[in-house]
């Protein structure tokens, strides 16, 4: 087995995110999140994953320090690999219609390569024990979405200094897509 499947055959956290990714309305308010105030969406899941398997939110303490682990990754290979990818795509002068279109292709591969590894660093770098909620029933599904709504608040408040009422409406659009 190569890498990259090891990547996502031991990281629930992966596999949570590519069904909760595909649910009504998260992939366009995670983007949202992303463009608007510079969110990284790997850290938004993450919110939502550490709510739904473990019941517990982030605070801006543990965030911070989970974004400093994964800046350097996000920036120097993830976005880079995103901007190459979108000039390739809008940027006349080096847009050649089919001719850059498997280029493009092959980075959107590699980008997603860059957004498993991530999300393994996330997996991985747990900044404290989480209990596991498949052995206890302590929290109801309704709260999931609270938790991961009360994270996603402390995460942008990190990132940006400040949550604008459009910024909550797009969590509130995450959040609620994780009690479905």
């Amino acid at each position: 087995m190569n890498e990259s499947n090891q990547l996502t055959k031991d990281n629930p956290f992966w596999k949570f995110s590519l069904e909760f990714y595909g649910r009504d309305g998260v992939a366009d308010a995670c983007l949202t999140l992303q463009d608007q105030f510079g969110a990284d969406v790997n850290i938004l899941l993450y919110c939502c994953w550490v709510a739904f398997a473990h019941g517990e939110k982030l605070e801006q303490a543990e965030l911070a320090e989970i974004m400093a682990v994964i800046e350097p990754w996000q920036t120097r290979v993830v976005q880079q690999l995103r901007q190459i990818r979108q000039d390739l795509k809008q940027n006349e002068t080096i847009n050649l219609g089919e001719l850059s279109e498997d280029l493009r292709q092959a980075i959107k591969s590699c980008e997603l390569d860059g957004e498993k590894i991530e999300q393994w660093v996330l997996y991985q770098s747990g900044q404290r024990e989480l209990p596991d909620l498949a052995t206890s029933n302590e929290i109801k599904s309704a709260e999931y979405g609270q938790l991961a709504e009360l994270s996603m608040i402390n995460y942008l408040g990190v990132v940006s200094g400040s949550l604008l009422e459009n910024g909550e409406s797009f969590i509130r659009t995450i959040s609620q897509a994780l009690k479905s």
